[in-house]
């Protein structure tokens, strides 16, 4: 494979990957959104185990199929943080 070919497989998987993002932002702001239309919970969160151990749970599974939670992590910042975002 020559340097410009390898550097068109590059630059298809980044766009990609660029694309998946854009389609995981979306959904994770989709569920924001159904989530944030639910009542709210009797008390707060940070104080409820099994809220805690829900997020304990879905971190520990993305650990183990996709090799890290630090992405999760980013992605959803990615989402707070969106500009487009409606407050």
């Amino acid at each position: 494979m020559t340097n410009h070919a390898a550097g068109l497989t590059a630059d298809l998987s980044l766009d990609q990957i660029e694309r998946l993002d854009d389609e995981i932002i979306t959904l994770l702001a989709r569920r924001r959104a159904m989530a944030q239309a639910l009542p709210a919970p009797a008390r707060a969160r940070a104080g409820d185990p099994a809220f805690a151990e829900t997020v304990r749970g879905i971190t520990d599974r993305y650990r183990r199929e996709l090799g890290g939670a630090g992405e999760l992590v980013a992605r959803a910042v990615m989402v707070l943080c969106d500009p487009s975002r409606e407050n």
